[in-house]
């Protein structure tokens, strides 16, 4: 758990050096985890050979594509960076080998789910007190009236709380935790949606409601009564009133009716901010054509092409797949297809505990790019670690199975 803890501390510098702190924290976990595990890490590789092949097709080239980079240093400074992400990804699968061999993941999807929990106060905390002091210190730069609690960006923010959300229905349907449980997680999750405005998050958890009816984690009256909650706590709160559309309105937000001085909301056009969307994705294509073989290099795209869009650094191509074609070419794109093939392959009779968190996370990085949010890359690769070691035990102990009865088979 010092890991996904770890991964939140982007903005904590180590004294005297101008390197966050994470950069350093979640390989030395890593690390820490593959040595004391020695045994069990010679039987991850050999169970999984085809997929580590794919990972270490994917990670040389990746410094490939940098070194070919006509901005070689800021696509290596990037590489180094996402390096850990490798290393994590290996740690991971690691660890939940080993915990599944010897006893269950629930303790670790638990630790998951409280953290959501805490990041989730996090946000209460922020649209109450927006200038507290622990934003300052944890939190990238404000995006206040949206609520980003202490993630990178609101759009992670809500997607990882929708993710929070279903984690928790699933984990109920398993009775790995209480109902009052539940029910918290379902108050602190619902409102942090509305509190994100972030229109991405709200589709991919519709998708994650959607999956959960198909694996009969609920049935449609469940839907049809958190859809509700949820559309009532989008009315309610003026941030995401206006984000729908709704900000001229004289009833919406339903809090204003309560309030003497009713608040103003100022942020960017829902309309523009859809199309500025386009742009990115016009942008890395023209720049795709100029050098299709290996791409543009690591991280280039966000610090020289983005801000042309946008006027600021920072912001990727908005697509995963465009993100990984304009930086590392045709060929890049072709193997970290191949890799998730690979993945699709060994994970998909996997427990639904991981199987949907992983799905709702690939889903939420079509129209946009979360690489650089560690706390979010970190709890993703939980989950397809733990898919595909759980899906290993399943098929050595039976034979293959639907998906439905998987339900108990990872305590």
């Amino acid at each position: 758990m010092l890991i996904l803890f770890s991964s939140l501390l982007g903005r904590v510098k180590f004294p005297g050096l101008n390197i966050g702190i994470h950069y350093l924290l979640l390989p030395a976990f890593s690390f820490g985890i593959i040595s004391l595990s020695l045994k069990d890490t010679r039987e991850v590789i050999k169970k999984n050979k085809i997929i580590l092949i794919s990972l270490g097709l994917l990670y040389l080239w990746m410094w490939v594509s940098s070194l070919l980079s006509q901005f070689p240093t800021t696509a290596i400074t990037y590489s180094l960076k996402y390096s850990s992400y490798f290393i994590l990804l290996f740690a991971f699968l690691v660890l939940t080998f080993q915990k599944l061999k010897t006893s269950s993941l629930t303790f670790y999807y638990r630790s998951i789910l409280y953290l959501l929990q805490i990041i989730a106060i996090f946000g209460f905390l922020e649209a109450l007190v927006p200038n507290h002091w622990i934003f300052e210190l944890l939190k990238f730069p404000s995006f206040y009236p949206q609520i980003g609690s202490i993630m990178q960006n609101p759009n992670q923010f809500g997607v990882i709380m929708g993710i929070g959300l279903c984690l928790s229905l699933i984990l109920e349907k398993q009775n790995k935790i209480s109902q009052i449980e539940l029910y918290i997680s379902e108050f602190l999750f619902l409102i942090s949606l509305a509190f994100s405005a972030s229109r991405n998050a709200w589709i991919i958890f519709i998708f994650g409601i959607i999956l959960l009816l198909i694996y009969k984690i609920i049935n449609f009256r469940k839907m049809i009564a958190i859809v509700s909650l949820w559309l009532f706590c989008i009315l309610s709160i003026p941030v995401s009133t206006y984000r729908i559309g709704l900000g001229d309105s004289k009833i919406f937000p339903l809090i204003n009716l309560f309030l003497a001085n009713p608040s103003e909301i100022v942020l960017p056009s829902p309309v523009g901010t859809a199309l500025s969307r386009f742009a990115l994705w016009q942008a890395a294509l023209s720049e795709t054509i100029k050098r299709p073989v290996t791409g543009i290099g690591i991280g280039v795209f966000a610090e020289y092409i983005g801000v042309k869009v946008f006027g600021a650094k920072g912001f990727h191509a908005h697509n995963i797949f465009l993100n990984v074609l304009v930086e590392q070419g045709v060929t890049g794109l072709l193997i970290f297809s191949n890799f998730l093939v690979k993945i699709a392959s060994k994970v998909r009779y996997a427990n639904p505990v991981a199987i949907v968190p992983i799905m709702m996370f690939l889903a939420s990085q079509i129209p946009d790019f979360f690489a650089e949010d560690y706390t979010f890359t970190t709890i993703e690769f939980y989950f397809i670690a733990a898919a595909i070691n759980s899906r290993k035990f399943v098929s050595e102990n039976s034979e293959i199975q639907p998906l439905a009865p998987l339900l108990g088979t990872e305590s």
